[in-house]
């Protein structure tokens, strides 16, 4: 009997402690099945929903998606092999000739300049920009910036051209000449601008006030659309709405908006059809933290950009607007060649997608020398003298060209614009927000900026995730679960320092850390990573 008892207590025992085995055994299966599930469970990260909708559609206009281009420092021609390699692989839609002010001095019949005209100017900075570019052109290439050269690489890459006609030191016969001879060579030019920047003080020993510019501007209108009557001339307004800190201080520039706004018979606006107006972000500061910037940034394309919009609507309300230059200020702040930037271009670029009004907008600049401005650049020799804006890559990764980290952004933007031809409404529910920085610390910004476009046969979803981040999104196509499987081409980095080839902070580097990823498989594993811009490829569900 007692060794029945015994036995009992011992059987007890082992039960218990196979129980507790059980229990560690149960709850360690739980816990790894859970790590080897943690991309499909992580019940941290936000989730939203985005709807397409294919029944409310716009066409795209793909003029949005061009580029600036100022090669008077020589080092590039239009059809130079390398040149024509990596601008087909961005796919632009439009190029602006022969840049922005570098237009106010050109000769089309002389594809060139004339050196006396170099250093006409008030600005004395911009004298000798001039004169250096001159002189470096001559050296390069004799001087030239050929007009047929330009007008060649549009009709090979299926590009829409934009013309700077020279108001400084032209004339409205000159400006009707050039037209004329378009016509005759069967260039199908549709969009003109009457000069660049001209409100800007540079300029005011001819053009004192709007007034002055008006009376100029007119004569070469009439003159150009006696030649051919159906095209668009554009008129240079001020950034002024732009720039909210300055805006009620900058009287002159609100004033030169003003009068070229009115409609009293002498001003009369029918005579031209659009205005231009250069947009840049021109807060560079040298102590804030990248990501401060960032929040800046971001906050200034959500907030500020619609605000400056509504100015320029009620100045202008029966004319296109051109954005014909746009980027971030000064090649010199911390933001140019870096993740940020790449990811502020992605993001601009969605925001103009938002205003019809805008029909026509340009990256400045396509290239040229620095790390600030280009999409890509010559490599060059070090500077100890200015680091930050020329050379000192070792290495490079196409011949003696650098692609600067806003290449892989315009690289996936421009093969999705040449595959669309409509734009998709969305709508978008439970967007987490992050605190703006700087003048929006007290605002809100939505983790994403999202469009959608594309064709019959395939929607593309572009996406910005402005936070360091990574989000989980259900998308649906007219209220309809996506089932087939999707592509995600993106730029992701953790550091929104990343460069290529160095910038202002960091001192050459042939290094290219900002480079095109791809993802691929179903709808509910996918991932918007943190920091990162791309576009995602999903079959229309119509088909």
């Amino acid at each position: 009997m007692k060794q029945n008892k015994s036995s009992i207590k011992l059987n007890a025992k082992f039960i218990s402690v196979v129980l507790i085995i059980i229990i560690i055994a149960i709850v360690f299966l739980i816990f790894t099945r859970m790590n080897w599930n943690k991309d499909k469970i992580q019940p941290d990260i936000a989730t939203f929903l985005i709807d397409i909708d294919t029944n409310s559609v716009t066409p795209l206009i793909k003029e949005l998606y061009g580029f600036n281009s100022n090669m008077m420092s020589g080092d590039y021609g239009y059809l130079d092999d390398d040149f024509i390699t990596l601008t087909s692989t961005l796919h632009p839609q439009s190029l602006r000739f022969p840049g922005g002010t570098v237009g106010n001095f050109y000769h089309w019949k002389d594809s060139g300049f004339y050196e006396n005209e170099m250093g006409t100017t008030l600005s004395t900075q911009l004298n000798k920009r001039n004169k250096g570019n001159f002189n470096k052109l001559r050296k390069k290439r004799n001087g030239r910036i050929s007009f047929d050269d330009y007008m060649a690489l549009c009709k090979r890459l299926n590009i829409t051209p934009i013309i700077v006609v020279n108001l400084w030191t032209g004339s409205p016969s000159e400006s009707a000449e050039w037209v004329r001879y378009a016509l005759e060579k069967g260039y199908n030019i549709r969009h003109w601008e009457l000069g660049n920047e001209y409100y800007l003080t540079h300029y005011k020993n001819k053009y004192p006030t709007a007034d002055s510019y008006i009376k100029e501007a007119r004569k070469h209108a009439t003159a150009m659309k006696a030649v051919d009557p159906t095209i668009k001339l554009s008129i240079c307004v001020t950034p002024v709405a732009f720039h909210e800190e300055g805006f009620l201080i900058k009287t002159g520039q609100r004033k030169w908006d003003k009068q070229l706004s009115e409609k009293h018979a002498e001003t009369s606006t029918d005579w031209f059809d659009a205005f231009s107006v250069h947009v840049y972000a021109y807060k560079a500061m040298k102590d804030v933290p990248i990501k401060e910037m960032g929040r800046y940034l971001y906050g200034w394309i959500h907030y500020g950009i619609p605000k400056a919009m509504d100015y320029y609507e009620e100045l202008f309300p029966n004319k296109d607007m051109w954005i014909t230059e746009w980027n971030i200020a000064n090649p010199a702040n911390r933001v140019a060649n870096t993740q940020l930037h790449a990811l502020y271009a992605g993001d601009f670029f969605l925001k103009l997608l938002s205003f019809p009004k805008i029909t026509q907008a340009n990256f400045h600049v396509i290239t040229g020398p620095g790390k600030g401005f280009p999409v890509f650049s010559p490599i060059t020799p070090a500077s100890t003298r200015t680091f930050w804006k020329y050379g000192g890559e070792p290495e490079s990764d196409f011949g003696i060209t650098i692609r600067r980290t806003v290449y892989s952004t315009f690289q996936l933007i421009g093969e999705t614009v040449k595959q669309s031809d409509t734009l998709f409404s969305i709508t978008l529910n439970d967007l987490p927000q992050f605190r703006g920085g700087l003048d929006y610390k007290a605002s809100y910004i939505p983790y994403i900026n999202t469009q959608a476009i594309g064709n019959n046969q395939y929607v593309y979803l572009l996406i910005c995730n402005r936070f360091d981040q990574d989000l989980r999104s259900n998308i649906t196509i007219d209220g309809r679960r996506i089932k087939k499987p999707i592509l995600y081409r993106f730029i992701s980095d953790n550091k929104l320092n990343a460069t290529n080839g160095g910038n202002a902070e960091l001192e050459g580097s042939g290094m290219i850390e900002v480079k095109i990823q791809e993802w691929n498989g179903k709808v509910d594993e996918f991932r918007i990573p943190k920091n990162s811009f791309g576009v995602l490829r999903i079959l229309n569900i119509k088909n």
